[in-house]
């Protein structure tokens, strides 16, 4: 997804005025049910990990935030999460 201070992939600045994100984008939102489900801490530092038809990609180091977010479902900035994705295959 796009922040605030973004027009499609210029950033204009680390902040998200809209979802409370200030000094960084290496954020991953996520269903504050799910993450205690998984253990997963505010804040805690996580990796992403995409399995598609026979290919595993992984991206490191991204903070999970709490958010109002259906459970299953995770959000991230764009373009972050998809230039950092890396074949772990």
């Amino acid at each position: 997804m796009r922040s605030h201070d973004q027009f499609n992939t210029t950033i204009y600045s680390e902040n998200d005025r809209y979802r409370g994100i200030a000094g960084g984008r290496r954020v991953v939102f996520l269903n504050e049910n799910d993450m205690g489900r998984l253990g997963i801490a505010k804040d805690q530092w996580v990796d992403l990990t995409s399995h598609f038809e026979s290919e595993t990609r992984r991206v490191c180091r991204f903070k999970a935030v709490p958010y109002d977010i259906p459970a299953g479902c995770a959000a991230a900035y764009f373009p972050e999460t998809t230039r950092s994705f890396r074949s772990a295959t």
